[in-house]
């Protein structure tokens, strides 16, 4: 329509210039065709009409560009409410699906929950189940070492074995029965001040009787407070370290105990000459059933003596930690292994 009117309304104009001009000065005035005549046709008929359609065709193209854009911001503006409503959807189906997967884990972690209290109860009662035949077992085998000086060498060498193979087991038995209490929060602890450096002498020497040609240190620090704790299972964690030390050490190596005040407490630590342990097997070190190594050299093991050692620390409000290589021997780099208990003075409220 603009169009139409951008060049009939210039035509019109201009006619109707041309016919008011030859009105008034020459059917009315009777005058002749002169300059002044055709200078007013020119201005008014001519260089009207055409400065009318060229605004006229500037209006249009204004008129045209604003169409188009407005078109344009439809198509956009439909394009967005249809992404926004896309993305919504999406987003519905996603919390959807969240809380679909919330829900499993939930549920998922109940029924784990439930099979690590069934774990728990059935280790607990199978361990109790065996423990009263080892003890018959032991029994019977003091009994029959108490003559032992009269059977054959090879008889006394197999009776030594099977005492050895017990008390071992009979070990495994009661610290499978300790985890099952620590993990249902069923270990009754009996907190108060240790004495640090005697206790450390005495599970040292005790753990060395059996290995007369092995050479231990102790470095306790002078004046070293009393730790905060149960001192039989601090005793059953140094025995466990010291254990696991002349386990995976070369034979006739020293082990080193040592026990030293700390900003957090009272750090004990057990340090041997063995192979030493891998950077990336440090994180997994205390795992349960975790163990270095799987072929015949490696020492046996249940993978269970570290994972104890760390429960029981941490029942008692401490840490435990690992730190190899020590040495600079590549052929015997070496290990320790080191745990904090609180200073008696510094126990946690809860505790006191």
């Amino acid at each position: 329509m603009l169009g139409v009117v951008r060049w009939l309304l210039p035509l019109v104009l201009a006619v109707v210039a041309v016919f008011f001009e030859w009105s008034e000065h020459v059917a009315q005035s009777g005058e002749e065709l002169n300059a002044g005549f055709f200078g007013e046709i020119v201005l008014f008929a001519v260089v009207g009409p055409v400065a009318i359609a060229v605004t006229l065709g500037w209006v249009a193209r204004l008129v045209a560009g604003y169409v188009t854009t407005w078109a344009e911001l439809e198509t956009l503006n439909r394009d967005l409410e249809a992404s926004v409503a896309d993305r919504t959807q999406h987003l519905r189906t996603a919390t959807d699906q969240l809380a679909a997967a919330n829900a499993e884990l939930a549920r998922a972690n109940l029924e784990l929950t439930q099979l690590d209290r069934l774990k728990s109860e059935f280790v607990s009662l199978v361990s109790h189940q065996l423990r009263a035949p080892l003890t018959n077992i032991n029994g019977a085998l003091e009994l029959v070492a108490q003559d032992a000086d009269r059977l054959p060498p090879a008889s006394q060498r197999t009776l030594q074995i099977l005492g050895a193979e017990s008390q071992r087991l009979s070990h495994l038995i009661q610290t499978i029965l300790d985890l099952s209490r620590l993990e249902v929060g069923r270990l009754t602890l009996r907190l108060g001040p240790v004495a640090v450096e005697p206790l450390l002498a005495r599970v040292l020497a005790s753990s060395l009787v059996a290995e007369p040609d092995r050479a231990g240190s102790l470095d306790v620090a002078h004046g070293i407070p009393p730790a905060w704790a149960d001192e039989i299972l601090v005793e059953e964690v140094v025995r466990n370290l010291l254990e696991n030390a002349l386990r995976y050490s070369p034979p006739g190596s020293p082990v080193a105990v040592s026990a030293h005040p700390t900003p957090d407490g009272i750090e004990i630590a057990v340090a041997d000459h063995g192979p030493g342990i891998a950077a990336e097997e440090s994180d997994r070190i205390f795992l349960s059933f975790h163990r270095l190594g799987d072929t015949e050299t490696t020492p046996k093991g249940y993978g269970l003596g570290l994972y104890f050692v760390d429960k029981l620390v941490r029942a008692q409000h401490g840490r435990t930690s690992v730190r190899s290589p020590i040495h600079a021997d590549p052929a015997a780099p070496g290990t320790q292994f080191a745990f904090t208990l609180p200073i008696a003075g510094d126990e946690p409220e809860a505790e006191t």
